[in-house]
């Protein structure tokens, strides 16, 4: 008897799900997986960033250290109300600040007890109160180590930007941005009101604390939902708050401005 072979029906090779139901199961498990090993990531920083000692702080600084476009133009004030709000933080370092030579206002901390502040953000300030606050909110990093774990969290972002490639990687990258930017949040509201409680202990008040963000406000909060930082009114909302239930003085007279 001759033996006839039957050829492969034409769909062994066809799934029967929808091109659309593989593809989301593809995403949604590349997503779990990114998500897992982001929280993994994030525990082994958050640990490592608590053991860290002021020292290895200093050498991470001096491994860090680029050229910037720094004015020593009113550094000396800068100094006086910034050691002046140090004694309320009492950190395990001495703080320098920095004027940073650039239009665009903002301040941040940096490894080893550093902060910067641009020239925008000092010309942003009309008191010596807005300057304390926008001061009292960088050592509230410095205090909650946030400086460090944004160092590692960017690392763990750019290690999977790596990883992911081009197959998905804008929607697992806006995943892991958008957690970045919880974290983020969360921690900038901690220093605004880290900054408040060393703002009272050094001035006795928080007047005007609110203000430069009431200045900075553009009415724009939905634009906030995968910012590093929350929008202005919830962040003046919730310092709002801070300062009555602890009973802060918000009536203080105003302190103007030493000349630049």
């Amino acid at each position: 008897m001759k033996y006839t072979s039957n050829l492969p029906d034409d769909m062994v090779n066809i799934s029967n799900e929808h091109p659309l139901s593989v593809g989301l199961k593809l995403t949604l498990s590349l997503l779990f997986l990114a998500g897992v090993a982001y929280l993994i990531l994030g525990f082994a920083i958050d640990y490592a960033v608590d053991n860290i000692s002021p020292t290895q702080e200093k050498k991470l600084e001096e491994l860090l250290s680029i050229d910037m476009n720094l004015s020593n133009e009113g550094s000396t004030y800068l100094s006086k109300v910034t050691n002046k709000l140090s004694k309320c933080a009492n950190l395990p370092y001495d703080i320098g600040i920095h004027i940073l030579n650039e239009a665009e206002p903002n301040a941040f901390a940096a490894p080893g007890g550093n902060i910067y502040i641009t020239k925008g953000m000092l010309e942003k300030a009309d008191s010596e109160n807005e300057l304390a606050f926008i001061i009292g909110h960088e050592l509230g990093h410095f205090k909650h180590k946030d400086h460090l774990r944004t160092l590692g969290y960017k690392l763990i972002l750019s290690m999977f930007g790596i990883l992911i490639g081009k197959d998905y990687g804008v929607v697992a990258n806006t995943t892991l941005n958008l957690g970045d930017a919880r974290y983020s949040q969360k921690a900038e509201l901690e220093a605004d009101i880290y900054g408040l409680e060393v703002m009272n202990c050094a001035y006795g008040s928080v007047t005007n604390a609110t203000k430069i963000f009431e200045k900075m406000d553009d009415n724009k909060e939905w634009q906030y939902f995968m910012a590093t930082h929350p929008g202005f009114k919830k962040r003046i909302m919730k310092m709002k708050e801070k300062s009555i239930k602890d009973g802060f003085d918000t009536h203080k007279t105003v302190i103007p401005l030493e000349k630049f």
